[in-house]
């Protein structure tokens, strides 16, 4: 299949091929992409802005944290709500679903012989940026490099340096509620819990299969 010239470029590293780069041509924009299991995943927060002839009545819109871009230089990446997420990925790849996420943790268990509702967690933050308690020490062994972004909801911006809330393309029960995925400082469990969809998430791309 020939590709369009807006498809992305993936490229592994010979060294590594667990780790590689993706290139989003519509924006210039690169990422690091990381394979964990049999799913490949950003191994950064997406920061694509969507462009007002993307907008129509699909998008709404993105943000940076507290609209201050120093977050971006933290590798924070954007916010988004759940239309816009849902419709922002490069071709071939997508928002992760509750089934996705599923399986990212049921290998991390699986490769560290975990107990479940463990410390899965501190194997897919990053080393730094989180405040850290209780002696929980993050090695972000599989590259994953989740940063401590905040989020949005009810009227205002938190816990930058906390947590980070990544959205699914899962609704909750046919409701207004998303399923969501939240790494938090002081647990070293990936939790999953329900969010509005108006709420502003950090958004994880997965490759589709």
């Amino acid at each position: 299949m020939i590709k369009s010239l807006q498809s992305p470029i993936l490229d592994f590293s010979l060294s590594n091929p667990n780790k590689g780069m993706l290139f989003d041509v519509r924006d210039g924009q690169s990422y690091q992409v990381v394979k964990i299991g049999n799913q490949i995943w950003l191994a950064e927060n997406f920061r694509y802005l969507p462009s007002i002839k993307d907008k129509g009545d699909k998008y709404e819109n993105s943000w940076v944290y507290e609209n201050n871009t120093d977050y971006l230089d933290l590798h924070y990446g954007r916010l988004y709500d759940w239309n816009t997420a849902m419709n922002i990925a490069p071709e071939g790849w997508k928002l992760p679903n509750d089934k996705d996420f599923k399986e990212l943790i049921d290998f991390v268990i699986k490769d560290n012989k975990l107990g479940y509702g463990g410390s899965e967690g501190r194997y897919l933050k990053s080393v730094n940026g989180w405040e850290l308690r209780d002696g929980i020490v993050n090695n972000d062994k599989y590259g994953f490099n989740a940063k401590p972004a905040g989020c949005y909801g009810n009227n205002r911006f938190y816990n930058a340096g906390y947590d980070i809330n990544f959205g699914s393309a899962t609704k909750y029960n046919n409701s207004d509620n998303v399923r969501c995925w939240n790494l938090y400082f002081s647990h070293e469990g990936f939790s999953r819990h329900n969010c509005y969809n108006d709420n502003r998430l950090s958004v994880r791309l997965i490759k589709t299969k």
